[in-house]
């Protein structure tokens, strides 16, 4: 097969099976043509569903696996289609050759293959009551237990990864510090001046990233483009090493950008490498030449590599797809290598069968799924993308964000921010990388200050928000954004469900039988009650009592995005259980994103007694000053007087815990332990 067009040329499979009839013009339909669909639909697509695959699915490296066929009115009635092995070869596609009829196989560019080498196909159907986020869970589940692997959330002291529960700063595409420093300063320079901003306005920030521009590329190229030609400091960029930089300067963990490297590195003569007919992307083929370079940035101080550029294994090297075990064992060699060292991985700008290959390593955690910050102003949408890359144990993450909508002297030109506090959110809300980009002088400390506590530990939700199963139907569904995800306290005795809607173009009722379509076997119990105090974040005082004993709805409002400035409006609502056996409610931290979470309250308990006591563990650090909310109705579906309470952390610990207590005799105190 003449190679062409490396895009085109993956669309086709030399093997298909299995393989499914799909129209090829208007006359022909065939039941696949009136199913709605969810897939990656171009890498990291911003909407991911259709109907029918005719004309919108092609395949290849950009479609599919997994692909999610769904009834259209119906969201329980849905089977699920992906790769089970050798994701970097086994393909679903439209191909050309076969009527362009959806088929799973080998594709096309693969020279030769072993008589012993095979692939398999996984489909799963659902069961009844089964929705889109479930099913895709379940799809989930089965693949990392084929592969014996653990989902992130089951391994130990998950909550407290310094990538999930920290504050960062971020200098990739999109932030201010992406080949731009300051004036007349090196980024040493830029860096130290950076870090005493953040000390002296108190800024928590508890992680550093280093994009590509610090080491050498192809050519000598100082700009973003050409693979690497030596992972070593620029001597204009860190003249006295990363490894200073990390301890005496930034004296916090630091990520590192990672990419191809170039036909013309400086490594070839000691390690293997494979060069690419284009003359732009070598390969190396050696375990040892991994443990080389991650054994030497751990050194430095590194905790987390990101693996950028992803797209050119196969985009930019045609060699790489012509044997079935190449790309492959880029990947396992590269999760070695950061295995052996103690680091984990971010992947960015991966394509479909690079997210799927995480499967079989332990390495990688995260997982950008957006385009890059500042090109498309719409790339805080992940909502759907984030059910895929949840369901196999990886974390998502939306990029970085500006904390003021104007960034002086911008090296992005006219470039402005109409969205600071939903990029906050959705960062926040996503459980990846919560990572602000400013110009040294211009964060805006009150956005900051919404999403962490004083020593940046971020108050986190304990699963990334989710595109809700009613904005797949086809009709009656929301008409715009609508995510779900859930907090509680540290004991997991509390839960409290988030709905997060942006760009509804009309309003759209709400039921109760939409809120826990995302449960989870992790958690069974979180339904813990069946009425809720909701709130809408901004106007606490405007609540709803919602049950499940009459059916409650809610009229969410419409929330256009302005098509002029692509400001999105938003609004998060909040959903309290009720306990039966106290008129107390919990509003909590109302000044923050998330108002509950794990991260401020350790425990939340009801004692039954004559006084109606409620008791509430609150965590701070010193010098912090909280103020909780509280409500207590006389009965259920009354009106809610509200206590506003001051907790103030003055112990010489570094954390500490103070309770709250309330009674109907006293009102509510905030006291030591």
């Amino acid at each position: 097969m003449s190679q062409g067009n490396i895009r085109e040329t993956f669309k086709y499979v030399s093997t298909a099976f299995p393989r499914f009839k799909v129209s090829f013009n208007q006359t022909d339909q065939y039941i696949i043509d009136q199913l709605g669909h969810f897939t990656f639909l171009d890498a990291w697509d911003l909407n991911m569903r259709g109907i029918g695959l005719k004309n919108v699915f092609n395949g290849g490296l950009y479609s599919g696996n997994p692909l999610l066929l769904y009834n259209l009115t119906k969201l329980d009635s849905n089977i699920i289609l992906s790769s089970l092995t050798n994701f970097m070869t086994n393909f679903q596609t439209r191909s050309p050759s076969l009527n362009y009829h959806l088929s799973c196989g080998l594709h096309g560019r693969i020279h030769q293959i072993q008589q012993s080498f095979s692939l398999t196909t996984i489909l799963l159907s659902s069961q009844s009551k089964q929705g889109i986020n479930q099913i895709i869970n379940l799809w989930g589940k089965l693949m990392l237990q084929y592969y014996g692997k653990e989902h992130i959330k089951q391994q130990k002291n998950f909550h407290n990864d310094f990538y999930i529960s920290k504050l960062g700063y971020y200098t990739d595409t999109g932030a201010y510090y992406w080949y731009n420093k300051e004036s007349n300063l090196t980024y040493e320079q830029t860096f130290i001046k950076l870090k005493q901003y953040h000390v002296q306005e108190h800024i928590p920030i508890q992680y550093y990233e280093l994009d590509s521009y610090w080491y050498y590329k192809q050519n000598n190229n100082t700009g973003e483009h050409g693979g690497i030609k030596l992972y070593e400091p620029r001597l204009d960029i860190f003249p006295n090493g990363i490894e200073i930089l990390q301890r005496n300067i930034l004296q916090t963990p630091l990520i590192v950008h990672h990419k191809y490297y170039s036909t013309d590195n400086l490594y070839q003569n000691k390690y293997q490498f494979l060069n690419g007919s284009d003359g732009q992307v070598s390969l190396p083929l050696e375990q040892i030449f991994f443990n080389k370079i991650f054994s030497q940035i751990k050194q430095w101080g590194v905790e987390i590599l990101i693996q950028d550029w992803l797209s050119s294994v196969y985009e930019d090297m045609p060699n790489s797809s012509w044997d079935v075990h190449i790309a492959r064992e880029y990947h396992l060699h590269l999760a070695e290598g950061a295995k052996q060292a103690g680091i984990k991985l971010i992947y960015c700008m991966p394509l479909n069968p690079d997210i799927l290959e995480t499967l079989e390593n332990t390495q990688v955690h995260y997982m950008r799924i957006s385009d890059d910050y500042s090109v498309n102003i719409n790339q805080w949408n992940i909502g759907r993308a984030s059910i895929i890359t949840w369901a196999i144990g990886i974390i998502p993450f939306k990029d970085t964000f500006w904390t003021n909508s104007i960034q002086p002297q911008s090296p992005y030109g006219n470039f402005t921010e109409p969205n600071i506090q939903l990029n906050a959110l959705i960062a926040l809300m996503s459980l990846g990388g919560v990572a602000i980009s400013d110009k040294i002088g211009n964060t805006n400390v009150t956005v900051v200050n919404r999403l962490c506590r004083l020593d940046g530990v971020l108050f986190r939700p304990e699963r990334p928000a989710t595109a809700m199963d009613s904005t797949f139907l086809g009709s009656g569904g929301p008409k715009g954004e609508m995510w779900h995800t859930y907090s509680s306290d540290a004991q997991q005795s509390f839960f409290v469900e988030y709905i997060m809607i942006t760009n509804l173009t009309e309003s759209y009722i709400f039921s109760w039988n939409e809120l826990f379509n995302t449960q989870e076997d992790d958690n069974p119990n979180r339904k813990i009650s069946d009425i809720y105090l909701v709130f809408e974040l901004e106007n606490s005082r405007d609540y709803y009592w919602f049950t499940s004993i009459n059916s409650s709805t809610i009229l969410m409002p419409s929330c256009a995005q302005d098509k002029l400035t692509y400001y999105s409006p938003f609004h998060l609502f909040v959903f309290v259980p009720y306990s039966k056996i106290s008129n107390w409610i919990l509003f909590g931290e109302l000044s923050k994103q998330l108002p509950i979470t794990r991260q401020r309250f350790s425990s939340i308990q009801y004692s039954l007694n004559e006084s109606d006591t409620f008791k509430i563990n609150v965590t701070g650090v010193y010098g912090e000053q909280v103020w909780i909310t509280i409500g207590h109705s006389e009965h259920v579906f009354g009106q809610i007087d509200f206590y506003t309470i001051q907790c103030s952390f003055l112990s010489i610990e570094s954390i500490s815990t103070m309770i709250i207590t309330c009674n109907t005799e006293t009102g509510c105190q905030c006291n030591n332990i």
